[in-house]
């Protein structure tokens, strides 16, 4: 089961705006945060992390990416600008787990 990446909020152009949502994707290009499966980590502290440190998660979606972690060796449960999405990757580290921030490309 692949559960799709909780993704910041939309910043697209919407009317009365002032800034071109073209312009910010290229300025603050997308990145992944992908967690990695270990043999050592519990599957409890995952969930827990991932409720923790991903915002807007819920208890059903953490277990969900849990268990694609488990099964398929890694998810990616969050899609931000670099800077946000090194933030909740150094708050999944905290468990011990390897975690990867790469360009959603």
């Amino acid at each position: 089961m692949t559960t799709t990446p909780l993704v910041a909020p939309d910043i697209g152009r919407k009317v009365g705006q002032d800034f071109d949502s073209e312009f910010l994707a290229r300025r603050f290009p997308p990145h992944k945060v992908v967690v990695h499966d270990n043999d050592h980590t519990p599957m409890d502290a995952v969930t827990k992390i991932l409720l923790k440190a991903v915002p807007g998660m819920t208890p059903e979606r953490a277990f969900s990416l849990m268990m694609e972690i488990h099964n398929t060796g890694a998810a990616v449960p969050y899609v931000a600008p670099k800077e946000p999405a090194e933030h909740v990757a150094a708050i999944i580290r905290t468990i011990d787990i390897k975690v990867t921030v790469e360009p959603d490309e």
